[in-house]
């Protein structure tokens, strides 16, 4: 797994279309709670040029020169996500590089910290009020049960959150999972 981060970050960075990039998923909640079992390395990343041609000629192109199995998979428009390159490893290690549609996703990845996700390994990693809201947004079982945990563990503004939630329409989720933790 390491050295699948080493390369990720190495081919982000590299990127001239990758204007910014943040880590998101288990390991994003893990750096900033008690962390969990997680296999895999989601990505979410701010893009100059957003379309298929563009990843395709692009950062997918990339990838696959540095030997990682990967495909460009394509929302549909009443999707939430438009653009994921799903990606393995040499080491077998799936990658989803997730690419912003929205504005409040861009600043989320652009407000990110940069954080020690393994021994020596840094990265932005998106902060508790953008994770808890992508979250929300996914929605699944183990979606819902991390922003639990950030709720009740992470250290986050609570005013930002509120206004990050109602940009992304989540408002209302926030607030019935705020009253199945027991909060005010």
């Amino acid at each position: 797994m390491e050295n699948t981060f080493k390369k990720i970050i190495s081919i982000l960075k590299m990127s001239k279309d990758i204007e910014a990039y943040a880590l998101i998923g288990g390991f994003a909640v893990g750096g900033w709670v008690t962390p969990r079992a997680t296999k895999d390395i989601d990505i979410f990343v701010v893009c100059s040029t957003i379309g298929r041609p563009a990843i395709e000629n692009g950062i997918l192109k990339t990838l696959r020169e540095a030997e990682f199995k990967s495909s460009l998979e394509i929302g549909s428009p009443v999707d939430d996500i438009k653009f994921c390159i799903k990606a393995i490893s040499k080491e077998g290690t799936p990658v989803d590089i997730i690419f912003a549609t929205k504005k409040w996703e861009d600043e989320i990845i652009k407000d990110s910290l940069q954080v020690e996700i393994l021994k020596g390994i840094s990265l932005p990693v998106i902060r508790p009020e953008g994770l808890i809201v992508l979250k929300l947004r996914a929605g699944s079982f183990q979606d819902v049960a991390d922003a639990a945990r950030l709720l009740l563990e992470a250290e986050y503004d609570s005013q930002k959150l509120l206004l990050l939630a109602k940009r992304a329409k989540v408002d209302k989720r926030r607030v019935k999972l705020r009253e199945r933790l027991g909060f005010a």
